[in-house]
């Protein structure tokens, strides 16, 4: 196979290009081809992927973070090539739901026939995610990360967040349409997964699966900030959706309506703001795993 490995230079701070004369040297040791592409902004990567099929590139692995891979989405749908991923970034929540090794040698352990499996590539806005998007208090907390002023990387960076976001946060109200069922809520946040995990390893989504058509919502209502703090550490093992004020659903599409302003993110990136609209089922991507 001839494989494309494109680099983002600013993933985890630039992490990627001191590590990339050792990825070079782990994939020597494949069975396969290997170009690289050091890609200096986001239009400068998707014109690489849009051009790879017809320079006969077979797959793509992506060195970077879950930003980089949510940026190459719109090519990669364009395209339907297969990627890997070689997961060098703050949160690497991808890395988690597609259950790759935290051991970067061994991702670039690429066999002769590499296992290719279909994910569903949802829609908010018109813009693809592949892991989960949301908007509210978790919204706030992303922004302030993606802010990177005194940001950790990771899980305990994620939770330095909260405590910062959760000074001035304020419960909002919404109205969710999830497909032909209408409710209205004052709510903390609401979070439509494809995958299990976000924000550096919490289990927002524990049922929620990439490949069986269907998004899972969480919806969590108004509750003090002290109670929001007391079942936080419930959400890295997934027990958070017994809570009496968590509402869990399934569906194809999500309307959210608000009368206030309110940031989206996807894929820890901001794509927008209300209202949202959230569709899954028309398109799947291919993702390449050793």
């Amino acid at each position: 196979m001839r494989i494309l490995v494109i680099v983002n230079p600013l993933a985890g701070g630039g992490k990627t290009l001191r590590l990339l004369p050792k990825i070079r040297h782990w994939l020597s040791g494949c069975p396969h081809e290997f170009s690289f592409s050091i890609t200096g902004s986001p239009d400068e990567m998707r014109s690489e992927i849009i051009k790879a099929p017809t320079q006969g590139i077979n797959a793509m692995l992506l060195f970077g973070g879950d930003g980089t891979v949510h940026e190459a989405l719109p090519a990669i749908a364009k395209t339907n090539i297969p990627f890997g991923l070689l997961p060098c970034g703050r949160g690497n929540d991808l890395a988690r739901n597609f259950k790759l090794s935290a051991n970067l040698k061994k991702n670039c352990n690429l066999s002769t026939n590499p296992r290719f499996y279909k994910s569903d590539l949802p829609i908010i806005n018109d813009t693809p995610f592949v892991t989960v998007a949301y908007v509210g208090f978790d919204a706030e907390v992303n922004k302030l990360a993606n802010d990177g002023k005194g940001y950790l990387g990771g899980t305990l960076g994620y939770v330095v967040c909260v405590m910062k976001a959760l000074r001035n946060f304020r419960p909002f109200e919404v109205e969710i349409t999830v497909d032909d069922n209408c409710l209205r809520e004052r709510v903390m946040m609401v979070t439509i997964a494809n995958d299990p995990f976000y924000g550096g390893g919490m289990k927002i989504a524990p049922e929620a699966m990439m490949n069986d058509g269907s998004l899972d919502i969480c919806i969590v209502k108004e509750i003090s900030k002290g109670e929001l703090l007391r079942q936080f550490p419930k959400v890295f093992k997934g027990t958070h959706i017994f809570h009496p004020r968590v509402i869990m659903k399934t569906a194809k599409t999500i309307k959210i309506v608000s009368d206030e302003h309110r940031d989206i993110f996807a894929d820890g990136e901001y794509v927008g703001a209300l209202p949202a609209e959230c569709t899954i089922g028309n398109q799947t991507i291919q993702i390449m795993s050793s």
